[in-house]
This record gives C-alpha cells, sequence and structure tokens, in this order.
C-alpha cells in the first residue's frame, strides 16, 4: 500500500486540517515553532497522566492520551493506551477504531482491519469507522467496497465532510465528474476551508470546461498556500484556456521559483512566452 498516501489520509482525520506546515516560516521562528510545540506536547501529555495518576480507572482519560500520542506520531504509546480501555471495556468501539488507526500508521493492515471491524460489530452506526475502513479499501484499489463503507459513513454522520471528499474523488477517478462535484460541494459546506475538496471540484469543474467555477476554486486554494505546485499548473492552464496570459506566466514563474528544475513548467513557460510574441 502507498504509505505516504496513508498518512495523508490520517492525518488529516487526526487532525481535522491536514498535515500542511507553513514553508513561510523564517529558520528561527521554525525554531521557535518546534521548541513551542514540543512544549505543548510536553504539557498536554504531562496533564493527562496527572490527571489518570488521580483516576486510574478513568477510560476517557486513556483514550484522551492516546489520542494525543498520535497527533505527535507516536503510535506506539497510542496503541498501548486505546488497548488498556479494550482490557477493561472489550465494548468499547471508540477504543477499537482508534487502536485501528494507529495500527494502520504503523503499517499493521491486517490488525487495524479487525479492529475497524470489530468497532462496527460494536457500533454498527459508526459512521467514523466506516470512513477508516473505507481508507482500508481504497488503498488496496477496491473502489466498490470503499465506496459502500462511505456511504455508511454519511448515512450514519451527514456531516462527516471527509466521507463526501473521499467518495467525491473516486468518483471523480471514474470520470463521474458531476457527481464528484455534488459531494466536494457538501464536504465544502460542512467544511468552507476544505482546501483539499476544493481543489479536486477545481479539477473536475476543469474537466468539464467550467474553466470560471474551476479558477475561483484555484485561486482559493492558492490564497491559502501559495506554493502547491499542483494548484499552480492547473491554473496556469485555466488562465491560458481563458486567455489570460500574463497571469499564467506569472504562476509558471511561481512554479520555478519552488521548482527550479521543474522541466514541465520551463517547457510551458517557454512556449506561452513564444507564443505571445507579436
Amino acid at each position: 500500500m502507498n504509505k505516504m498516501k496513508i498518512i495523508l489520509s490520517f492525518c488529516i482525520l487526526i487532525m481535522l486540517n491536514g498535515c500542511t506546515t507553513s514553508s513561510n516560516l523564517t529558520p528561527k521562528s521554525q525554531i521557535n515553532s518546534i521548541y513551542s510545540q514540543n512544549e505543548s506536547k510536553e504539557k498536554s501529555i504531562l496533564s493527562i497522566k496527572s490527571a489518570l495518576h488521580n483516576d486510574q480507572k478513568n477510560q476517557d482519560l486513556y483514550i484522551l492520551l492516546g489520542k494525543e500520542y498520535m497527533k505527535y506520531n507516536n503510535f506506539p504509546d497510542a496503541i498501548n493506551n486505546f488497548t488498556i480501555v479494550i482490557n477493561a471495556d472489550a465494548r468499547s468501539s471508540e477504543a477499537y477504531n482508534y487502536r485501528g488507526e494507529a495500527q494502520y500508521l504503523l503499517g499493521n493492515f491486517d490488525k487495524a482491519l479487525s479492529d475497524f471491524n470489530i468497532a462496527l460489530n460494536i457500533n454498527p452506526n459508526y459512521s467514523q469507522a466506516y470512513y477508516n475502513r473505507a481508507i482500508y479499501y481504497d488503498d488496496l484499489n477496491n473502489s466498490k467496497l470503499a465506496v459502500i463503507n462511505l456511504d455508511s459513513a454519511i448515512k450514519y454522520n451527514d456531516k462527516n465532510f471527509l466521507a463526501y471528499e473521499m467518495r467525491g474523488k473516486i468518483k471523480q477517478k471514474y470520470k463521474l465528474h458531476l457527481d464528484a462535484i455534488q459531494d466536494f460541494d457538501y464536504s465544502i459546506s460542512q467544511k468552507p476551508n476544505n482546501i483539499t475538496a476544493l481543489y479536486y471540484r477545481s479539477l473536475s469543474y476543469h474537466e468539464l470546461g467550467r474553466l470560471h467555477s474551476a479558477l475561483d476554486d484555484l485561486n482559493q486554494v492558492l490564497n491559502y498556500d501559495p506554493t502547491l505546485v499542483p494548484a499552480l499548473f492547473i491554473r496556469a492552464d485555466v488562465l491560458k484556456s481563458l486567455n489570460k496570459i500574463e497571469e499564467a506566466i506569472i504562476d509558471y514563474e511561481n512554479i520555478l521559483s519552488e521548482q527550479r528544475n521543474n522541466t514541465r513548467a520551463k517547457k510551458e513557460l517557454i512556449k506561452i512566452k513564444r507564443a505571445k510574441r507579436p
């Protein structure tokens, strides 16, 4: 399975905002930011451990501690805490689901699926467990089972914006662009700053020739992060189609400022500048 794809999928799930970091930080501010994050991490974990010391049977605190470890990619300790809950309460669908997420990120795919299945046997209405199981099947390229699980995730929680987004991406893969756009619309309505859904919706708009709609979405994406090279390429192509040549040139130049050896951007820039000559 594609490890990076898995990590990105679950980072979005855990953090609800992806795993993006700012590339505009200066080295000094990056150091300060990392120090601050580490300090915050230690404080939050110590705080939960302190609470557990005074209330060792509080299963909610073990789940909270496990989730905190997951935020900082400490999956083995996360699994240990979720397992403590499961040993104390074999009906804790939440603990099974979270342990499945941690197992998945460690590459223990069969164990993850087993945990998701148990979570759903305990609670057949558990939207997030269906979503997690959909990720498993999608990474196996089993789109049919992925969509079945996403349908259930949405059925039991129609505000699950990640499930709409993922289902839209699968539909897009099969060129079902109108259906994909509808799912991206729902995802964005639940989370207006969902940059991933905006980006993928722009791709479907582009494929359907709805260039102004594509441009609107891409502008939002690039306002959030002006360095996203795939979005810059698509926007440059849209701008060329709209005969906004100068703006397209700027996008290609911005790509080269990020990736100065990007052959495709160099070729496109040469081509567009030649065509622009009187």
